[in-house]
């Protein structure tokens, strides 16, 4: 995966990262850790990650959220700019922001398995965002 520079990721996959160790995501997170992924977050989805990791569900201790939110702050870039919204438009608004933070760090790599986001694969392709599945084979970003 040498070829890739920079990776958002959707919550839903950052708490596969974090908190339930899902093996198709290991390469990813290994990368990241090794710094040959660039992992890009904003406020935003900083505020909605943290929202989650405080329901029930998951925290289940202060060590657990700790350790969570440990290895994000560790591993990730913080896009504090205004992030401009993009004319391509996502048919569930909570994930309109990580199409956009995408957009922005083109060419990157947006990793999800929203099928909202799925169904935006060939029109972001053209902008430099190759969209990923965990559960496909992964892909190479010139």
């Amino acid at each position: 995966m040498s070829k890739i520079k920079r990776i958002v990721i959707d919550t839903n996959i950052l708490l596969d990262i974090v908190y339930f160790h899902d093996i198709h995501i290991s390469q990813i997170k290994d990368d990241i850790e090794k710094k040959d992924l660039e992992f890009w977050t904003c406020p935003a989805i900083w505020e909605e990650f943290v929202d989650v990791m405080h329901r029930p569900y998951f925290f289940t201790t202060e060590d657990t959220f700790m350790t969570a939110q440990n290895w994000v702050l560790a591993n990730c870039h913080f896009e504090n700019d205004a992030i401009a919204k993009s004319n391509i438009k996502c048919q569930d608004p909570d994930d309109q922001i990580f199409i956009d933070l995408a957009l922005l760090k083109a060419p990157c790599l947006l990793v999800s398995k929203d099928l909202e986001v799925l169904k935006l694969r060939h029109r972001l392709e053209a902008f430099g965002v190759t969209v990923f599945n965990p559960l496909d084979k992964m892909p190479s970003i010139k």
